[in-house]
């Protein structure tokens, strides 16, 4: 009877571990979607976040919406950051407005601490906006015509930023050394550091092809930022996870060296595994 009960505990003992996993897994983090008169949100958070925590607000690109971001914000939520996924133009490919972005953000951030409650992020101490293509042009005007107050900007290959405001905060961007869907390189994320004048840092993503179903092709592009890539703009292979990681690492020590630590080039310096190079400050691109 003994050997009979031995492979049926450790079948049910290989069970129970792999549903606790499942539990801790969905228990850890979540999401919540909002629909306002000013746009959508999908508020990404962890049951670990503390109750004093630094959101993180990021409006969509042309053509995205609010479910497009999942895999970088569960990444950003493992640092311990509550992040919004913005769609200030919900059903419309544009979504440059500064006006329209300022609003949505302004909800945010005066409903986020209510929309979570409990203990997790009642109360906010930082907030970092910026977005992802139009959405980070949208971001870069509204800050820079104080139509919303943030604290610093994060954003992520912002759309034709060579027009975009200048803005006086900390910021930090990420972008590529190659021009993808129908995004210049030079008035992308590199714009939109130079016309940062104040602590300023871009992660650019070196150039790198490689051969795959869409033939030779960018590794590291524009749309590599959203879950699916962008319609119409894909190399047919899917974001290796190492790239989100990166991402979110690089947030944090930027997070942590604007407000929490000292700023300087080594505070921003990451053991990355996508290859590129840092800029800072006065370094030009």
């Amino acid at each position: 009877m003994h050997n009979h009960l031995k492979p049926s505990l450790s079948l049910k003992f290989i069970f129970f571990t792999i549903a606790l996993f499942f539990y801790a897994h969905h228990a850890m983090a979540d999401y919540i979607d909002k629909t306002l008169s000013t746009g959508q949100v999908r508020i990404h958070y962890s049951n670990a976040t503390p109750s004093n925590c630094d959101a993180i607000l990021l409006a969509v690109g042309t053509a995205m919406n609010i479910s497009s971001y999942d895999k970088l914000s569960e990444e950003l939520i493992l640092q311990g950051y509550v992040t919004v996924i913005m769609d200030h133009a919900p059903g419309n490919m544009t979504k440059t407005s500064a006006t329209q972005y300022a609003a949505l953000a302004n909800d945010v951030k005066s409903n986020l601490s209510s929309w979570l409650g409990g203990s997790i992020c009642s109360s906010v101490t930082h907030w970092v906006m910026g977005g992802h293509s139009a959405g980070g042009q949208a971001a870069q005007d509204a800050i820079a015509n104080s139509l919303t107050q943030a604290d610093a900007i994060f954003s992520i290959d912002p759309y034709n930023a060579n027009n975009a405001g200048y803005v006086n905060l900390p910021a930090l961007y990420w972008g590529f050394d190659v021009t993808t869907c129908f995004v210049d390189k030079n008035n992308a994320a590199k714009a939109a550091y130079l016309r940062s004048q104040n602590h300023r840092a871009f992660y650019r993503v070196d150039k790198k092809y490689s051969w795959g179903p869409c033939g030779y092709s960018p590794v590291y592009f524009h749309c590599s930022f959203c879950d699916d890539h962008c319609p119409g703009c894909t190399n047919c292979v899917m974001t290796p996870q190492h790239f989100f990681v990166d991402v979110a690492s690089s947030v944090k020590k930027f997070i942590n060296a604007t407000f929490y630590g000292t700023w300087s080039k080594s505070a921003l310096t990451l053991n990355a595994t996508t290859p590129l190079k840092l800029f800072v400050d006065s370094e030009i691109p």
